[in-house]
């Protein structure tokens, strides 16, 4: 038809851009091999698909990589079918934790990379011609292969992850709005920054116990404030007696804590805010993670020392007179073990007037601990169990503040979607902390995801490093969509 010398070049044009030759043809090749009894419905149907786009998952592949430790990963190749084409999708996502026993896709001496892209492909054949917008369906399809396969999480989160990215990038759409619209957000803003500053504890043979000291920020400007801060500590570092020797990164490029005790580091912090003239404009949290300071033999804490352990009761009151002393604390992390549940309880208790706020990653980790510490049971709603019971489960109840969750935590997308909204249903309060991966990548996912959730904030590394750079500026792109 479009090599026909009497059609104007116009028409051709038109002709080829949309593929109507190529369409119309396979119109007819499949009413002439289906001869069904009805070819006009057939070709109304054919017709109607391409007028409303679905997008069929056809294949996935995985490509050998170097991820930003120069690690062997896999970045997923998806091929899809849409408006009657065979079309490429290459995921952006890699977000994936590795753990000793997941090493699939993170392996040093690269044992395993043929044999991820041999499971990825087996995941393929069982996902091939379903649909992007059946989310669940794929998902659910991922989870029976993970239960058979436990250890493929990591391919089994890359491709879950993937599908609505894909979905947003072949329709064209705001990967954000999506997101919001997966979750039922009505309003959106901008998360509130929470900043990794300087890391502690014996996970970096550090003598001080805090985990994370976090810089916390929001409105307008946040991220230049905190850059400001964040400089004025490198200087700071630098000036010291080890000079550019005494300036030590985490793997995520918090600064490993130059002093001994809380007391050095605070002081640091607060000079480092002084001198950018942001005091009451940058605020500070602790990330204690006492289960790296917990005894569980004693069931108290070694903050200290050693020989003079503390109870949850001292360890609470340490606590307080430190936020007393220190306004500038505003949030307290994981400060109680996870199983101290009269822990948990009596610091709720202690700090419930208090402007300072509480959160955990362990609590409310997954559904089955968020019901366990947020619904409140009676005798009418659960008959089987005695008051008694009833009793003793009710005095586990915990109220958070705010629930930190990065997203490699999550086996799929639908776990993330139900977790997120059985919270926000059950306490629309509850403030959440979408945190970055400890593999450093580029992948800017979690920002995105952090902005479609009510009540939203971001964890993220200092901007410093090339990859965290990335992040901030996905972040700083959506606020100006906000705006």
């Amino acid at each position: 038809m479009s090599k026909s010398p009497y059609i104007p070049p116009e028409v051709k044009t038109y002709i080829e851009q949309y593929k109507i030759e190529e369409i119309i043809k396979d119109a007819v090749n499949t009413i002439l091999s289906q001869k069904p009894t009805d070819p006009y419905t057939t070709f109304s149907q054919y017709f109607g698909k391409l007028s409303t786009p679905v997008i069929e998952l056809d294949d996935i592949t995985g490509l050998e990589i170097l991820n930003n430790e120069l690690k062997s990963s896999i970045q997923l190749i998806f091929t899809v079918q849409f408006k009657n084409q065979k079309l490429h999708f290459n995921s952006p996502l890699y977000f994936s934790q590795s753990y000793p026993e997941q090493e699939i896709f993170y392996d040093d001496e690269q044992k395993n990379m043929k044999q991820a892209i041999q499971e990825i492909q087996k995941i393929s054949q069982q996902l091939k011609g379903k649909k992007s917008k059946d989310q669940k369906q794929i998902d659910e399809t991922l989870m029976k292969y993970l239960n058979e396969h436990p250890n493929r999480i990591n391919v089994i989160q890359q491709i879950s992850f993937s599908i609505i990215p894909l979905h947003a990038y072949f329709m064209n759409q705001n990967l954000s709005k999506l997101l919001c619209q997966q979750f039922n957000t009505q309003e959106t803003k901008t998360p509130k920054l929470f900043v990794n500053l300087l890391q502690g504890s014996k996970v970096v043979t550090s003598k001080c116990k805090v985990y994370k000291f976090l810089l916390i920020c929001d409105g307008e400007g946040a991220l230049q404030k905190i850059q400001n801060v964040v400089n004025n500590v490198r200087k700071t570092i630098i000036s010291g007696k080890k000079g550019e020797a005494g300036l030590q990164f985490y793997q995520d490029g918090t600064f490993i804590c130059p002093g001994d005790t809380i007391p050095d580091n605070l002081k640091l912090i607060e000079q480092a805010i002084d001198a950018a003239q942001l005091k009451d404009q940058v605020q500070l949290g602790l990330v204690w993670l006492a289960e790296l300071f917990y005894v569980p033999e004693e069931k108290k804490y070694d903050l200290d020392n050693p020989k003079k352990l503390l109870d949850a009761d001292q360890l609470i009151d340490y606590y307080f007179k430190l936020c007393q002393e220190k306004p500038i604390i505003v949030y307290l992390e994981d400060p109680i073990h996870h199983s101290d549940i009269v822990g948990w309880t009596k610091i709720t208790n202690k700090f419930k007037e208090s402007k300072v706020k509480l959160g955990s990653r362990r609590l409310y980790s997954n559904i089955d601990k968020a019901k366990k510490h947020c619904e409140v049971l009676s005798l009418q709603t659960n008959p089987e169990l005695t008051e008694q019971q009833i009793n003793q489960l009710n005095n586990e109840r915990i109220h958070l503040d705010y629930i930190y969750k990065p997203l490699y935590e999550y086996n799929t997308f639908t776990e993330l979607q139900n977790h997120i909204s059985y919270l926000i249903s059950k306490k629309a309060s509850l403030q959440i902390i979408i945190g970055d991966s400890l593999i450093d990548t580029e992948d800017s996912y979690f920002v995105d995801v952090a902005f479609s959730l009510p009540n939203s904030n971001i964890n993220i590394g200092p901007p410093i490093k090339y990859e965290k750079i990335i992040k901030y500026n996905k972040f700083l792109k959506l606020s100006h969509e906000n705006d």
